[in-house]
């Protein structure tokens, strides 16, 4: 096929795909409208969702679709301070050749969502793989690096095998790059991840982003949990307070 560039163009061969849905090629000719020659764009996620009047747990699900659909890839943008600052939505205009409808993703950029259970979850992602996600680019070394540079608390990521990029693909197919951000600034967080229990063990890459310690690692399963003041303790501070007086 041959691709005509242009500013704000939406193409044909998106727009009239049955296997993308009407919401999805809604979020499509909106971003189209903000790129240029380069294609690329980096709307807010709040900008996108005010102004298209849907909320964001709407927008992740149609964005993952397209981004499964090859139509649109996404990349981070790392600021000054080390940290994903920006989105970058780059149009590719192309749906790849498949038989399948493209799902929207029953899935959101929220770490409280409830995933379905393990074998329902591997066979929606075992129907993606086997069909368009297979096409798409999948930019294992951004999750590498990222883990490097947040888990510094964790044992260094050096090889990126196959076993480990597959891995990588699957967990894609259901989160979003943002969301393995979030667990690896939660996971470096967690105290009993870090080996601080009475097992002397620690949380590794490959148990990190497999599904379910993913799942319940975003879901806060790990986290710290705040220390409570007992009612003695506040009654002696209350005691402090009077003397003090």
């Amino acid at each position: 096929m041959q691709k005509k560039g242009g500013y704000g163009l939406v193409f044909q061969d998106v727009t009239r795909n049955k296997s993308i849905s009407a919401a999805a090629k809604g979020v499509y000719a909106y971003l189209a409208a903000f790129c240029g020659a380069s294609d690329e764009c980096y709307p807010s996620v709040d900008t996108i969702t005010s102004e298209m009047g849907m909320g964001k747990d709407t927008f992740y699900r149609h964005i993952n679709a397209l981004v499964a659909a090859g139509v649109v890839q996404k990349k981070q943008i790392v600021g000054k301070d080390g940290k994903f600052s920006t989105t970058v939505y780059k149009l590719t205009h192309e749906v790849a050749i498949q038989e399948k409808p493209c799902m929207d993703f029953p899935y959101t950029d929220f770490p409280n969502t409830v995933l379905p259970d393990t074998d329902i979850k591997e066979t929606i992602i075992n129907n993606i793989t086997n069909s368009n996600i297979t096409n798409s680019k999948v930019d294992y070394q951004l999750i590498a690096d990222m883990y490097n540079s947040i888990c510094i608390s964790f044992p260094r990521l050096t090889v990126l095998s196959e076993k480990r990029k597959r891995t990588i693909k699957a967990r894609l197919n259901s989160y979003t790059v943002d969301d393995f951000k979030r667990l690896f600034e939660m996971a470096e967080k967690s105290s009993f991840l870090k080996g601080r229990n009475n097992r002397d063990w620690s949380a590794t890459f490959d148990w990190l982003i497999q599904d379910g310690n993913m799942a319940k690692v975003l879901d806060g399963n790990y986290a710290d949990k705040e220390k409570i003041q007992s009612k003695e303790e506040m009654v002696n501070e209350a005691s402090r307070s009077i003397k003090l007086w």
